[in-house]
């Protein structure tokens, strides 16, 4: 499988603080791909440079083929559910969706047969004409889902999609998810929910002060750290980044 996701010798400072330093990452077409490291270790400055948001100061990026450089054209391909969500509390959720749909250039019949799949697809048609503002945050997250979806994306960035849900709330997200990459979209996730990368994600990079330490199955993470099959991702986890700091 071709890669999607392309950084070569990414660097990103704030400062005198080196956010990310010399990182080195490929995923390939319909991979479900989790991001992990510790609070402060680079995980959403990486996601924000990958997204367009952020420039590298160093490094390049190609997403689906495009450079960085191509916003307009990567734009289309990339769909972001970010760590802080913006909601516009007094619209609707089809008038919320028909608002990113139209920025799109979807329009017409085929915006509302899109917001209607995606409500579906969420579980939030029977809440669609309500207030944003009366959603459950759990609510409002699957809105986020459908929002990052409007455009039909090949590939989908995703920086903590179940914080704060509780289990049922988070086991909804997760089945979406998996649904979605079964159907060949490709997942970048990111989370500190470390059960739910290894529930979800069939490949994992660990990143630790901005560098990639680690990256692989579950399995070939274990064998890198030289831990028993009894040992957890989370085991793992603190083996890399105690041991790497």
């Amino acid at each position: 499988m071709s890669d999607i996701i392309s950084a070569e010798n990414l660097s990103k400072s704030y400062g005198a603080t080196k956010a990310v330093d010399g990182l080195n990452l490929h995923i390939r077409k319909g991979e479900f791909f989790g991001f992990l490291g510790p609070n402060g270790a680079g995980k959403t400055t990486t996601i924000r440079m990958l997204t367009g948001i952020l420039k590298p100061d160093h490094g390049k990026i190609a997403i689906d083929g495009y450079p960085s450089e191509n916003k307009q054209q990567i734009a289309k391909v990339i769909g972001v559910i970010p760590e802080s969500r913006g909601f516009y509390e007094w619209m609707t959720a089809v008038e919320y969706l028909g608002f990113f749909a139209e920025l799109y250039g979807i329009v017409g019949k085929e915006k509302e047969e899109r917001i209607s799949s995606l409500l579906t697809e969420v579980d939030l048609m029977k809440r669609r004409s309500s207030r944003i503002g009366t959603y459950s945050r759990g609510m409002r997250q699957r809105l986020g889902l459908a929002r990052a979806l409007i455009n039909n994306p090949q590939v989908l960035f995703l920086d903590e999609p179940t914080l704060g849900l509780d289990p049922q709330g988070q086991e909804d997200i997760q089945l979406l998810l998996k649904k979605l990459n079964a159907k060949g979209v490709t997942i970048f996730l990111s989370s500190h929910l470390l059960n739910e990368v290894s529930n979800l994600c069939s490949r994992i990079g660990i990143i630790n002060n901005g560098k990639l330490v680690a990256e692989g199955t579950v399995d070939e993470l274990r064998e890198k750290t030289k831990l028993g099959k009894d040992k957890t991702l989370t085991d793992i986890f603190l083996n890399l980044t105690r041991n790497n700091t």
